[in-house]
């Protein structure tokens, strides 16, 4: 291991003849990061070459690869870089973040092939893309109709997911940029050895939600229908004690009690009572798979989204919160390489989870949820 070992390319958006950034002068060493949801997000360098010297290979759109060894370890789309007294300022989004420039645009009637649509739809379009199919895995939120057009092929990913146990990735390497959506995994695939615990705080949060839903839609002169149900979460109240909190998913149209319960269930899994209050720091030697063997940070990613399995020295408390005591176990919401300094930065995907109430607003979106009921008077009662 060495600073610098990240080959930076670019070729034309169409294809064409790759250019090393190294070929047209001294590059410092990369920092490039991901996301889940999402994939490759940035990547940032400086090409130690005068200001007045421009090649193509730095012109905006172009597409960007980082080489690790033999493999891709990073995609994305250059953006326009800024000259400096150091050089270019070289900045890249990853293609992960791909779907936030394209719409999703669907036909034929609302349901479980909706997703599967937009996105081929997209790539079909020039999305750098490869869908190998979402299909409709357990969890997937069609409830709330979308006008096709009016929302990212992103924001259509997130909606599906983000009310049932899923998340999505685009995950870059052979083959190209795969998108995947897939349920939270829960067996961890990598081990991170920490030799000092990172500092935690708590938040405050229900366990127990009761849930409005619309049963019946309005016809003829029947008006709709509204009932009311609720989940908890039996390990938390036997642990703290009860705390209520309400969840209006009326305006996401007809419901069966049991579909209003799963939502309500997705809220309590995903959220995190105990969350790390800073970024974990992963220096090389400290990532392993999960036989105790090094892997190279620098690549790790790879493989897609990382459920990682956190050991620390100071295992006597409860360091992850909780009911459960002993090694961390999480998913891994943001991931950043500095490829100078060989040190890897995670962020934990609690970091969303930590928050209550953004987790209800997520689990009710789209439709601008209310607290409570609302009723309109007519005009002359």
């Amino acid at each position: 291991m060495r600073p610098g070992l990240t080959k930076i390319a670019t070729l034309p958006p169409g294809g064409g003849q790759p250019l090393s950034l190294s070929h047209l002068g001294h590059v410092s060493p990369a920092t490039y990061s991901y996301t889940t949801p999402g994939g490759c997000d940035q990547l940032s360098a400086v090409l130690h070459k005068p200001a007045r010297v421009r090649s193509e290979a730095l012109n905006p759109g172009r597409k960007v690869y980082a080489y690790r060894g033999g493999s891709v370890v990073w995609a994305g789309i250059l953006d326009e870089p800024v000259p400096s007294d150091q050089g270019w300022q070289i900045t890249a989004h990853g293609a992960g973040t791909y779907g936030q420039d394209w719409r999703s645009i669907w036909t034929g009637t609302w349901g479980t092939g909706t997703p599967d649509q937009s996105v081929n739809n997209a790539i079909g379009r020039g999305l750098d893309w490869v869908n190998p199919g979402i299909g409709s895995p357990s969890g997937m939120w069609m409830g709330q109709q979308v006008d096709s057009g009016s929302q990212s092929v992103t924001d259509l990913l997130n909606q599906i997911c983000a009310k049932g146990g899923l998340t999505w990735q685009v995950v870059t390497g052979p083959g190209g940029n795969r998108l995947n959506v897939y349920a939270l995994p829960t067996t961890p695939n990598r081990l991170l050895v920490s030799t000092a615990p990172v500092g935690q705080s708590i938040a405050a949060g229900a366990d127990a939600i009761y849930i409005r839903y619309q049963s019946s839609a309005d016809k003829n002169k029947t008006k709709a229908a509204y009932g009311l149900t609720s989940v908890t979460q039996g390990s938390m109240i036997s642990q703290l004690g009860r705390t209520e909190d309400y969840l209006d998913l009326s305006s996401a149209g007809v419901q069966t009690s049991g579909q209003a319960q799963a939502v309500g269930t997705a809220v309590l899994q995903r959220f995190t009572r105990a969350g790390f209050t800073d970024v974990l720091p992963a220096p090389r030697g400290a990532l392993a798979n999960m036989g105790g063997t090094p892997v190279d940070p620098g690549a790790f990613y790879q493989d897609g989204a990382m459920h990682m399995y956190l050991r620390v020295l100071l295992t006597d408390f409860a360091f992850a919160g909780e009911v459960a005591r002993g090694p961390v176990q999480f998913l891994v919401a943001a991931y950043q390489w500095d490829d100078a300094a060989m040190v890897a930065s995670i962020t934990p995907f609690e970091s969303i989870r930590h928050d209550f109430s953004s987790l209800m607003q997520i689990a009710a979106q789209d439709d601008h949820p209310r607290s409570r009921p609302t009723h309109k008077k007519k005009k002359g009662r």
